[in-house]
């Protein structure tokens, strides 16, 4: 076990104790916990180039922890209605399509790219929007809807990635 996925595991035993204040409503606590999450985050890929300890175990539960605890955010941000419904929704189908791609990718043993400058500053939109949220900072649907629409870049920036790798085989060469 290398020390970085030690620190992503950190995020998945935080993820039941941010459920637990959000459920609460204590949303300063949660914004605690949320943001000690996302440093941990930094901290994790960080680590990984830095002691030379990148892993294909980090690469899987690395984006599935960040996955994990921004769901449950946006589960509860939607429901409450403190971010559009629409706008969580799209987030989800994508992240959910992405998911199902990523399964068929890895079942044809087709190489899974790692995050993109799009998928990277969507993730950054969303979790400072997040953290905006649950300390009650204004303009966070703004900042929430800017992730949204760089998430939809990004998914769109992935398609034709993976569409140029599939298509290639049948291509004719001149």
């Amino acid at each position: 076990m290398t020390i970085p996925n030690l620190v992503t595991i950190l995020r998945f035993i935080i993820i039941p104790f941010y459920t637990f204040f959000l459920v609460k409503e204590d949303l300063f606590t949660a914004a605690v916990l949320y943001g000690i999450a996302a440093v941990s985050d930094i901290l994790d890929g960080y680590l990984a180039r830095k002691l030379n300890q990148r892993s294909s175990l980090g690469g899987v539960i690395d984006p599935v922890a960040d996955k994990l605890i921004v769901i449950v955010s946006l589960f509860y941000l939607g429901y409450k209605n403190i971010f559009p419904r629409w706008g969580v929704l799209i987030l989800f189908l994508k992240e959910f399509l992405m998911l199902l791609c990523g399964l068929y990718f890895l079942i044809k043993k087709i190489k899974i790219i790692s995050s993109r400058i799009y998928g990277k500053l969507a993730m950054v939109m969303i979790s400072v929007s997040i953290l905006m949220a649950l300390l009650n900072i204004t303009f966070n649907t703004t900042i929430f809807m800017c992730g949204v629409t760089l998430s939809l870049i990004a998914g769109i920036d992935y398609l034709l990635y993976y569409l140029n790798i599939l298509i290639k085989p049948y291509r004719v060469n001149k």
